[in-house]
């Protein structure tokens, strides 16, 4: 398995490009306002994209999904190859892909009419098992956030978890629950700052205190959706950078 971060910042940084990854060149995770921009910086081929999941409806994770249609639109349009997208995310998502893509290029550009025809929309909850990857068993998990937003788990076929994105939240049992099965790799929001007043996203205090004694050293983490990249000083806890590959 293959990831590549496109891009690690939260939706307050000091200018990193937004948090979103690729796996396996097929699945495009979170569609960032500058997801465009971070696809083509890391040479990602729109045309091997076949998955979308997107974690919650904040901006910062939605925003960017009309331009990557209407990108898929005129490629679709200018080629032979035939592209088409599965969407996958918390109830509501279908309606705010259609009511961004009006908003930004009106019901009459014919990218409108093309999202309708060569997308689907599948909304997923704690007991959803959608297919994101070839080859691995998904599982999805509800995290505390201040809406909807789901995380996922992917195994191996032995059944032991290869990967988790812990995507916006706080410490809750889902993540304690999650770590139980010792990922090999976990890409988490690390937005959460040790002295933040009321938590609202997870800080690496809470890894060194928390996740960590869960993992035993058995775990990697990569920490993403940023307010400034950082400098780890715990052997398993890595800060996520654009273009990274991590390798599993």
């Amino acid at each position: 398995m293959n990831i590549k971060i496109l891009g690690n910042g939260g939706a307050i940084n000091d200018g990193l490009p937004y948090n979103s990854f690729v796996i396996n060149g097929t699945l495009l995770c979170e569609t960032p306002p500058d997801i465009m921009l971070s696809i083509h910086k890391n040479f990602i081929e729109l045309s091997s994209i076949n998955t979308i999941y997107i974690s919650h409806l904040h901006g910062d994770h939605i925003f960017g999904l009309p331009f990557l249609i209407l990108s898929a639109f005129f490629f679709h349009a200018g080629t032979n190859e035939k592209l088409s997208f599965k969407i996958i995310g918390p109830e509501g998502l279908e309606m705010m892909a259609e009511n961004l893509v009006v908003s930004a290029f009106t019901s009459k550009h014919p990218c409108f009419k093309w999202m309708k025809e060569f997308c689907t929309f599948s909304k997923v909850n704690e007991t959803s098992r959608p297919h994101l990857v070839s080859g691995f068993q998904t599982s999805i998990f509800k995290l505390d956030h201040l809406i909807d937003t789901y995380g996922f788990s992917l195994a191996n076929e032995d059944h032991n978890v290869d990967f988790a994105y812990v995507a916006d939240t706080r410490w809750c049992e889902s993540v304690h629950t999650v770590l139980r099965s010792k990922p090999r790799v976990v890409l988490i929001d690390l937005n959460g700052k040790d002295d933040d007043p009321e938590p609202v996203h997870l800080s690496i205090g809470d890894l060194r205190r928390k996740a960590i004694l869960i993992t035993d050293g058995e775990t990697k983490y990569y920490g993403t959706h940023l307010k400034e990249e950082f400098n780890s000083t715990i052997s398993c806890v890595i800060c996520a950078k654009p273009g990274m590959d991590i390798n599993l």
